[in-house]
Parts: structure tokens; C-alpha cells; sequence
């Protein structure tokens, strides 16, 4: 994989709860928008957006199972300002609300966990 996919990834992972555009992304890497984002589906099966989406939904996840704070206060924490994108991407991702999430004794796994569990198998 180019090492500045992995650099991305990276930041990525540690500027999550920032508003990051795909501008600032192409420029911590030195590439155009378009090259960025050709070579970031080459290496990771999936767009910078995307990807940040999911590192986003992570983080939300892993709040929402461990900490006393509010949706909104996660939503916020984890950098998304839209409640119902938030949600809607939340339930794509776990099959279930932020606020059902919590409430659930045994929520579950993403649903790309899943699927690699199943396949560990």
C-alpha cells in the first residue's frame, strides 16, 4: 500500500472528532482531491469519506458502551454536527439507533465484524 495511504489512515484515525475535508486530507499527503481518492480506494476498498465515517461510528460505538454521556454529546464528541445523518448512518452500521444501541445488554458488532467473525469460522 503507498505509505501515504497508511500516513492518511492514520491521521485520520487520530483527527476523527475534527472536521476534516477531503481538501485538508489530500494536502497532509501532498495529492490532488482526485489522486487521493484514486489511490485510497486502490489501498482501502473504500473512500476517505467513507472511511472516516466509519472510524467516526467506532468511536460512537465504543462511547456510547462505556461513558454516561448523552447521543448528542457523542455525536459531537466522535466530530458529526447532523443528529439524523448520525443516527442513519449509525443504524446502517450496528442495525440499530445510537439511543437503542445503549439501552441493548449485548449490542452488537459492526456489521464488517460481523461478517469477519463469520468468516473466521
Amino acid at each position: 500500500m503507498d505509505p501515504r495511504i497508511e500516513y492518511l489512515a492514520s491521521f485520520i484515525q487520530e483527527n476523527y472528532h475534527r472536521r476534516l475535508t477531503l481538501t485538508e486530507m489530500a494536502n497532509a499527503v501532498n495529492l490532488s482531491r482526485w489522486r487521493l481518492c484514486h489511490l485510497f480506494q486502490e489501498g482501502m476498498s473504500t473512500s476517505p469519506q467513507r472511511f472516516l465515517t466509519r472510524v467516526r461510528l467506532e468511536k460512537a460505538r465504543k462511547l456510547l458502551a462505556t461513558e454516561f454521556l448523552t447521543v448528542k454529546e457523542v455525536m459531537n464528541r466522535v466530530g458529526m454536527s447532523d443528529a439524523s445523518s448520525f443516527a442513519r448512518s449509525f443504524k446502517a452500521a450496528y442495525g440499530m439507533t445510537p439511543g437503542d444501541y445503549r439501552k441493548a445488554p449485548n449490542a452488537p458488532k459492526s456489521r464488517l465484524e460481523q461478517e469477519s467473525a463469520s468468516k473466521s469460522f
